[in-house]
């Protein structure tokens, strides 16, 4: 079954704070665990069932930190970080950090040793001092794309095979029997070591322009838009790119405003390594259309299921008919002080790089003004263009845009300011829209400070 890149992404997002978080509560810290911990002030024995420690043991437990860490690493990357040991008992310590096995059963697989290089290899620890280890985790280039995970064990000491959960002093029942579950793990659990996850994501084949295209259309017009593409695979990848419906339940009964055989998609069945491509999609919007649609663009990489290394682009289009009637407000005021209106709408600029046709319009407005019935002359006192601006490639990739452009926009703002001869009455104020089905404005009685 198609995944969207979306729900693989937070597949993989929800992996990671599995690592994070589940999975190192195996490997927690004394107060977590059965058996007699010494420390350099003593015993800690509070709360362990008496009889135990034949069963489970006597350990030291040291200071690591921390006690887990995750990588996110493609085929062929390094990344290095540092972990601390601090001796907590009461005699010298030889320490080589080794890499191990997990203890419990496995969520992923297990880290080739031969992955990590811990420095130094090993180094005698004086009581209540604490070393420094530089660990280097290296990712081999014909790795697979998967999670993996294991322990860096800095002793040798482990919990008995017995050692199951945690059990703690609860007042039983009348006739109840307390027991241990005897049930042990297929590798040993060491007491001090620290968890290492590694991510190895998909290698991308593709890159995209963007990853969505969303506009508001109208019936009986089409509209064509145009993707690059680029091949980041090292290799000739071959594509074919169709529409997709989400896998998603909808509840809300309403049928999409076209069928997806209406769009029509063209591209080039093969990108040569390294060259950028262009895909058009074209949607001619029937003229008995209304309503929404919404689907995605799998691009059906070398005739293969989507593994993650190929970006979708999601498709939103709303269809609506630029209104024919106008937007009425009413008014009163009480005294001749001069009116001041100001009408706006913003567009995004995302549809000035991916829409080809039709050619975006700038918004403006048919504005009339009545007071007591009778027409008002209005007089155009401003117009206004505001928007936002990034440096090249915060919106679209570097190797999408124009080598003219260092610039991008992202929305720009149009505005019309005008005023008119104040009067006491009821006023009459309305509003038709051209090239936008939203706007803002504002009404103003008196000379604006």
């Amino acid at each position: 079954m198609r995944k969207s890149t979306a729900l693989k992404a937070a597949s993989q997002f929800f992996s990671l704070l599995l690592c994070l978080i589940l999975l190192p509560a195996a490997f927690a810290q004394p107060e977590e665990l059965n058996g007699t911990a010494t420390y350099e002030n003593g015993t800690y024995e509070s709360n362990i069932v008496s009889g135990l420690e034949e069963i489970y043991g006597n350990y030291t437990v040291h200071d690591i930190n921390p006690s887990y860490y995750s990588v996110y690493l493609m085929p062929g990357e390094n990344e290095t970080f540092n972990v601390s040991f601090r001796n907590e008992g009461n005699e010298n310590l030889d320490i080589a950090p080794k890499v191990v096995a997990p203890s419990d059963d496995y969520y992923y697989d297990v880290v080739n040793e031969s992955w990590i290089t811990i420095l130094p290899e090993n180094v005698t620890v004086s009581p209540g001092v604490e070393q420094n280890f530089t660990i280097e985790v290296s990712v081999p280039e014909d790795t697979e794309t998967g999670d993996y995970e294991a322990q860096i064990a800095f002793t040798n000491d482990t919990y008995p095979e017995e050692y199951d959960t945690p059990v703690y002093i609860q007042e039983s029942a009348e006739g109840s029997d307390d027991s241990l579950s005897a049930e042990g793990y297929s590798d040993p659990m060491y007491v001090n070591a620290m968890y290492l996850c590694v991510s190895v994501p998909v290698r991308p084949k593709l890159e995209l322009q963007t990853s969505y295209i969303s506009d508001t259309i109208e019936p009986g017009k089409e509209y064509v838009y145009a993707v690059k593409i680029k091949n980041v695979a090292g290799k000739d990848v071959t594509i074919d790119p169709k529409v997709t419906k989400y896998e998603v339940y909808d509840y809300s009964f309403e049928e999409l405003a076209f069928s997806d055989d209406t769009i029509e998609i063209s591209a080039p069945s093969t990108i040569k390594a390294g060259e950028i491509a262009n895909m058009t999609i074209r949607v001619p919007v029937p003229e008995n259309a209304s309503g929404s649609y919404d689907a995605y663009i799998e691009m059906n990489a070398d005739g293969k299921e989507n593994d993650g290394s190929v970006p979708q682009i999601s498709l939103s289009f709303t269809v609506d008919k630029q209104p024919t009637t106008p937007y009425v407000r009413t008014f009163n005021t009480t005294t001749t002080d001069p009116i001041m209106l100001e009408v706006s709408a913003e567009t995004s600029g995302q549809d000035d790089s991916v829409r080809i046709s039709p050619e975006i319009e700038k918004p403006s407005f048919e504005i009339n003004l009545k007071c007591n019935s009778s027409p008002v002359n209005l007089t155009l006192v401003k117009t206004s263009e505001s928007g936002a601006v990034y440096s090249q490639g915060y919106i679209f990739p570097v190797w999408a845009t124009e080598d003219s452009s260092s610039y991008q926009s992202d929305s720009r703002e149009y505005t019309e300011t005008y005023r008119a001869v104040g009067a006491i009455g009821t006023w009459e104020l309305t509003i038709l829209p051209k090239n936008t089905n939203s706007f803002d404005y504002s009404i103003t009685v008196g000379e604006s400070k």
